[in-house]
């Protein structure tokens, strides 16, 4: 791979975000005098309408400062105190390393490797299979059955009903098709804060430059708000009650495209009876409607209208309104809605899904892993009250984390914590400091992307790739997760099946080499990107469903699911209420930040100047409990309590609060989070599929005393 030198004798090395909002944005690092000086875009590259140039944020811009933060962990660290007392020394490599061999030869000679727990997320989530819980997954591979975690903490109701009603992950339409939309209905969706790149907002901005009509329907008027022609407020959990009542308005109307739901759909009979009350009794009109989401009457027949005569219509929906006790009925509700419109197949249309495009990325030859998989699985949102409530058998002894703050992004904080002291070993590989590697008896310090070999893939549906050498040396002693996981396997004997023969930049080399298409310029110049023709998912299917089938029973779009009924859900997409707030509290939201990428960003002191944290509070709750905006409150539920400043402004929804995701747990001796961790004020609840409900949480807010 060749850099670029430039006439100020600098060097321009691309590179790309790693983080977990899966659009690796492009990057150039660049150096001067063999130091990196700044972090740039990329010049000259063009732009096309379906391959547009990935601009980065300020979380990829602002890279260079997470080398030097002040959390780093720059030595291998074993506690010598309490746990979460910070209380550590710094001890050699090979002590470190012989200290986790011997304690998983204990384990495995008494026969009971499940005793380990395998924490993983996608963390910095850097090159597949050697970089953090990639790594660590496929080390244990090798290993022995260990306890795994699994329930997906993003998209799991999305998915869920993908599979129930298309029969799988749909294919979703390029997002250049959206310059052709006439309507586009932002529903709990934010792209300006949690896209995958930037080019949502940029098609977005396009189609309403060419006319189209952009409604964003949410809690909160967030920063895509500003692309926006309209803002729906919406008390949160009742989205699949309007959704309904716009249904019965397109009925009503005669705005259904029956011919598409004839030919591409089965079920919709028994969807049309529940909204017109056939099934129930319950006519579900935009009245019925009203008092439950706080939506107008009048503007939910405004909305139905524009549904149902503004085509191509493209309703986007995010992911967070999935995250309640009733989260699965929200992603099918707006599945049904784009059936009853006609959108699904069509340019400027939409299936109304997880919004990811089938083969958008290109091949990658991938790691050889071990004979074994996870002997037990634990859910990503309960393990913690799985681990204390003695039930598990062989019991949790050791837990090793690698690219995840398991304490910050599980539900529940103070559980999560007090499940880490019930085990007698806790191993993390981590960066920085943080609460899970406070909580730790061994922290070994890892390399930053910058500071090792990476290759890396776009997500959704950027057909980019990057190949990249380390931009500078590791801080202190820090080394890769595969450096790392490499040395435990030769001392637990096998190095050679753990690295192939190959250390990680003939492993990069290895993988860039058999990428298909994309090889000969990630060789080259480090960044590949495909060029392809504008594609609209779904359309073979939508022109011909005989012929083009989908993988449900029927080989049509399925509005009924016996599926779901098995799963504890109702078979269509009905309404069902949470359960009430409490007199007195305020439902809390969670949402993710544009600031960091869960909690990976929480160390960049650059990033957290742009935009203080604070609980956001409407006036007329801050009024009614005396707050005044930037003051310290106490917000508090059974499961934690966080001191924040407050945000006071029109911009949410009365009734409501919220506190973005992602900020480090910071308890004071009193064990009040002053950090404002959301997940200190989240629970354990589920859906009936398993889904996580954080945004079912209720909170009591007030001011701070002085």
């Amino acid at each position: 791979m060749t850099t670029e030198a430039t006439t100020q004798d600098e060097e321009r090395i691309p590179f790309s975000c790693c983080l977990d909002c899966g659009s690796r944005c492009e990057l150039v690092a660049v150096k001067r005098g063999g130091k990196l000086v700044r972090i740039d875009t990329p010049a000259g590259r063009p732009d096309t309408a379906v391959l547009p140039r990935l601009v980065p944020c300020a979380r990829g811009r602002a890279h260079r400062r997470l080398l030097s933060a002040s959390e780093r962990v720059l030595h291998p660290l074993r506690r010598t105190g309490p746990r979460g007392t910070g209380e550590f020394e710094e001890v050699s490599w090979d002590t470190a390393l012989n200290l986790v061999a011997e304690n998983l030869t204990a384990i495995q000679t008494e026969g009971s490797t499940e005793a380990v727990l395998c924490g993983t997320g996608a963390g910095a989530a850097g090159s597949p299979g050697f970089s953090g819980g990639g790594a660590l997954r496929r080390f244990f591979s090798f290993w022995g059955p260990i306890t795994g975690l699994g329930g997906n903490m993003s998209f799991h109701s999305v998915g869920l009903a993908e599979n129930w009603m298309y029969g799988g992950t749909v294919d979703a339409s390029d997002r250049a098709t959206l310059q052709e939309s006439r309507l586009i209905v932002l529903w709990g969706n934010n792209p300006a804060e949690t896209h995958m790149g930037p080019n949502t907002e940029f098609f977005i901005a396009e189609a309403r430059d060419r006319g189209a009509k952009v409604i964003v329907i949410d809690a909160r008027y967030t920063d895509s708000g500003v692309l926006a022609d309209e803002w729906i407020p919406i008390r949160p959990g009742t989205d699949v009650a309007l959704a309904a009542a716009v249904a019965f308005e397109l009925e009503h109307n005669e705005w259904v495209d029956r011919q598409f739901l004839a030919r591409c759909t089965t079920g919709y009979d028994a969807y049309r009876d529940y909204v017109l009350g056939v099934s129930d009794g319950v006519a579900k009109t935009p009245e019925w409607a009203q008092d439950i989401t706080d939506v107008p009457a009048d503007t939910i027949r405004s909305l139905a209208r524009d549904l149902g005569t503004l085509k191509p219509t493209a309703i986007l929906p995010g992911w967070g309104p999935q995250r309640t006790l009733n989260g699965e009925q929200f992603p099918r509700a707006m599945i049904t809605l784009a059936c009853m419109t006609g959108s699904v197949g069509v340019h400027g249309g939409g299936a109304a899904g997880l919004g990811f495009r089938k083969g958008a990325v290109f091949p990658m030859p991938g790691m050889r892993s071990g004979p074994h998989g996870a002997g037990r699985t634990l859910h990503n949102a309960t393990w913690a009250a799985d681990v204390l409530s003695g039930d598990l058998q062989p019991p949790v002894k050791m837990v090793y984390a690698a690219g995840t703050n398991i304490v910050n992004r599980s539900p529940n904080t103070r559980t999560n914590i007090d499940a880490l002291r019930q085990c007698e070993f806790v191993v993390v590989n981590e960066p920085y400091m943080t609460p899970t590697a406070r909580e730790a008896d061994l922290v070994l310090p890892i390399a930053l992307n910058l500071e090792r070999w990476e290759i890396l893939r776009s997500w959704g549906h950027n057909a980019h790739g990057f190949m990249s050498p380390p931009v500078t040396e590791p801080a202190g002693e820090a080394k890769t997760d595969y450096w790392v996981f490499s040395q435990l396997a030769r001392r637990l004997g096998f190095f050679e099946e753990y690295t192939q023969g190959r250390d990680e930049e003939e492993w990069v080399q290895h993988m860039a080499a058999g990428a298909g298409p994309a090889a000969e310029a990630l060789l080259r110049d480090g960044v590949a990107r495909l060029d392809r023709e504008l594609h609209v998912g779904l359309a073979d299917f939508r022109i011909d469903p005989e012929a083009h089938p989908l993988p449900t029973p029927s080989g049509r779009i399925e509005l009924v699911n016996p599926a779901a009924e098995e799963a504890g859900v109702p078979a269509i997409a009905s309404y069902e209420p949470q359960p009430t707030v409490p007199p007195g509290c305020l439902r809390l939201l969670t949402p993710h930040s544009r600031l960091r990428a869960n909690s990976v960003l929480h160390a960049n002191a650059w990033l957290q100047r742009l935009e203080p944290h604070a609980l956001w509070i409407s006036a007329q709750d801050a009024a009614e409990r005396e707050i005044n905006n930037g003051e310290e409150v106490v917000v508090r539920n059974e499961n934690g309590t966080v001191v924040v400043p407050a945000k006071v402004t029109e911009r949410i929804t009365p009734g409501v609060v919220c506190l973005y995701q992602g900020t480090w747990y910071e308890p004071d001796e009193t064990g009040v989070d002053r950090g404002g961790c959301a997940n200190t004020l989240t629970g354990h609840g589920l859906s009936p599929s398993n889904g996580i409900a954080t945004h079912s949480a209720c909170v009591t807010v007030r001011r701070a005393e002085s």
